[in-house]
């Protein structure tokens, strides 16, 4: 397994499989750091890039029918490692949404200690910086998420901003999703695309494992299928189903929507291939004289 899957799949599967342990398995993410210059927001950003830490938290276990806890407790410590970028990149991706509701809250108590660990490494005399994160498939994607550090700048003060990616643990179907446009149209990038987030969101492997698995690993994949497939307008059968077949039931019903988006938001199919940007977590940081 890779930091890449960590990133989408920390709250959800990763780290209920390997606990703490997976904070030590980092294998190269390929931060795009700033190039070097003047910028205080670029100074930020590389060391969001370059400087390490972990970060302990609760993982939040929502009630369910699925299975009890076996001491009644809703709460399970867990730890993650990494660099400051990476670690915003999974606070993202913990927090996707589908049409601004959100698939888990899970990692709200990951997202909280990843803030405070960014805040903590942030120091600009002079100057106040904010970090914003952010993920889409393609631009204002029904399904996307975005994630805070620090106030938003002032409208009338000059900003200096720079910007690192991290993976977000999905693929890059860029490529795939030309091609579709062609042959299909814009069914064809609406299925691209949301298959590449669907498996993204859920390994089928990583996932089947986590159903299997003891508490609170099947609550919150359960659940976590189970909510993905009510804002889609779909449903699954977590106790019957495979990760496979469920996982192509959400790839059909997020299709549908992202298809009907797509055609409002681009004049052609090959233009919304050309706006798909499924694999990177952007991690910008903006800062300002107060």
């Amino acid at each position: 397994m890779t930091r890449a899957m960590s990133a989408v799949a920390d709250v959800t599967v990763f780290l209920l499989l390997v606990g703490a342990a997976a904070g030590t398995l980092v294998s190269g993410v390929g931060v795009e750091k700033p190039a070097a210059t003047t910028n205080p927001a670029a100074d930020q950003a590389s060391t969001l890039a370059t400087s390490t830490a972990s970060v302990e938290y609760d993982l939040l276990v929502p009630p369910s029918e699925h299975r009890r806890p076996p001491d009644h407790a809703e709460r399970r410590q867990r730890t993650s490692h990494g660099t400051i970028a990476e670690l915003l990149g999974e606070a993202a991706m913990g927090g996707v949404t589908v049409d601004g509701e959100r698939l888990s809250s899970a990692g709200t108590d990951f997202e909280s200690q990843v803030a405070a660990a960014t805040r903590d490494r942030l120091h600009s005399r002079g100057h106040r910086t904010s970090v914003r994160v952010t993920w889409a498939p393609y631009p204002d994607a029904p399904v996307r998420s975005e994630y805070r550090v620090g106030d938003r700048p002032p409208d009338a003060v000059g900003v200096r901003a720079a910007t690192v990616t991290v993976p977000s643990g999905m693929g890059n179907v860029s490529e795939p999703a030309r091609e579709a446009a062609e042959t299909n149209g814009y069914d064809g990038v609406a299925t691209v695309v949301a298959r590449s987030v669907v498996n993204g969101l859920f390994p089928p492997t990583q996932s089947r494992y986590a159903l299997r698995g003891d508490y609170p690993a099947d609550v919150l994949m359960a659940t976590r299928y189970e909510r993905m497939a009510n804002l889609t307008g779909t449903s699954v059968a977590v106790e019957r189903q495979s990760t496979v077949e469920m996982n192509r039931d959400l790839t059909a019903a997020l299709a549908v929507r992202l298809r009907t988006d797509m055609r409002s938001r681009y004049d052609s199919p090959a233009n919304a291939a050309l706006a798909v940007r499924t694999s990177r977590v952007r991690v910008t940081v903006r800062t300002w004289s107060p």
